[in-house]
């Protein structure tokens, strides 16, 4: 199984990398992969020999090939250095011909005579001045589309609210109940990054070269066009991401910035209080890793009968229990539907429900868990207070 280094390991590894992709071993895994400096040009794309190397290198080993995509794809998200973008690429196109005094094909000429004396220092005074502008209005378009997306909110949701996001760049957010998402102050100049406390589902817009970063607590959640489900409440032990489409990066902060990838249909949980990842979700109010914290691996997200998704049921107003403890549900319920909820018998709150509710309100939910269990329920003050007891 890949053990993954911390990002600064990565980074201080690149010091001592062979240039030739020399694994150790006949079946290369992803860590070879990302710390081969040709293989890291190659996802740069700074360095014709080595894409030429590599595209011949996945022509030869097509079994390698999906292996190869994800590592390039971590690759880009681990070191920042995402595919280079179509100005890049074109400036340092026009910079080579222009040192090399290639004939530019895009450069509309009047006719003149190839033995004139002026023919090749008019020539190339000319495609500086078209290689400049075009730089300079690609550039100048690029900034301003940043530019004029900039800025520096907090949304917030209360108690029994949801709110949709649209962000200047095209990025959709569910913002759950009880949740305050607040963008960087360079937020479209600079980076997409996001600070957040509660819950939140991102549909991300792809810009290759502008990740986009959600800061939690526990978590650093990096992605380029994803749709992912971050659930990070301060009152809360666990911290979780879900990624529903596309790739990310998720830096595990407090595991020593253990760096974990999701795929599809995977999550990563991490248990604030005590500092452990969680093993199995089937198991989280008894079962603890060992003092020695150890690298972990995402787990798969959980379907229900239905085909729903329970991470990110709530987005569409669904509520959805798998052998959940009726304590954890009473959170959920909290904050769903801002009241407080209080047990009066511990052996109430250790109950386990499955349930998939959509719309329904308070007291009709806390009846059908009653038809399965043997406790009573009442609603108080104004509908804000529920007791729960046998």
């Amino acid at each position: 199984m890949l053990k993954k280094k911390g990002k600064n390991e990565y980074r201080r590894t690149l010091l001592s990398v062979s240039s030739q992709f020399s694994p150790k071993v006949d079946k290369p895994d992803m860590i070879d992969f990302l710390t081969d400096e040709s293989f890291i040009n190659y996802c740069k794309g700074v360095s014709e020999k080595d894409t030429a190397y590599w595209e011949s290198y996945i022509h030869e080993h097509p079994e390698q090939q999906e292996l190869i995509e994800t590592a390039r794809q971590e690759c880009l998200l681990l070191f920042n250095v995402l595919a280079e973008s179509d100005l890049a690429a074109e400036s340092m196109r026009l910079r080579r011909r222009i040192e090399a005094e290639e004939p530019a094909r895009v450069v509309a000429m009047e006719p003149v005579s190839v033995e004139s004396p002026g023919y090749n220092r008019w020539f190339r005074l000319k495609w500086v001045g078209v290689a400049a502008a075009v730089i300079l209005i690609v550039f100048a378009g690029f900034q301003f589309y940043y530019s004029a997306g900039s800025s520096n909110k907090t949304y917030t949701t209360a108690l029994g609210e949801k709110k949709l996001v649209r962000l200047s760049d095209g990025t959709v957010i569910h913002l759950n109940a009880g949740s305050e998402l607040r963008t960087d102050d360079q937020y479209g100049i600079s980076n997409r990054s996001v600070y957040l406390r509660g819950e939140a589902f991102f549909e991300v817009k792809r810009d290759e070269n502008h990740p986009f970063i959600v800061f939690t607590t526990a978590m650093q959640i990096k992605a380029l066009g994803t749709s992912f489900d971050v659930r990070a409440y301060d009152n809360e032990a666990i911290t979780e991401t879900s990624l529903i489409t596309g790739l990310v990066e998720v830096v595990l902060k407090e595991n020593n910035n253990q760096v974990v990838l999701l795929h599809p249909n995977h999550k990563i949980a991490w248990r604030n209080m005590g500092g452990d990842v969680l093993v199995s979700r089937t198991d989280t109010t008894s079962r603890r890793e060992p003092e020695v914290k150890e690298e972990r691996q995402p787990e798969k997200l959980l379907v229900t009968d239905r085909g729903e998704i329970k991470e990110i049921a709530w987005k569409e107003n669904r509520l959805v229990f798998e052998n959940d403890s009726f304590s954890d549900i009473a959170v959920l319920l909290q904050r769903w539907f801002d009241v407080k909820i209080e047990f009066e018998d511990i052996d109430v709150a250790s109950y386990r429900f499955t349930g998939d509710f959509e719309k329904e309100d308070l007291k009709t939910i806390l009846t059908f868990l009653k038809e399965s269990k043997d406790f009573n329920f009442s609603i108080s003050e104004g509908d804000k207070l529920v007791t729960l007891k046998k």
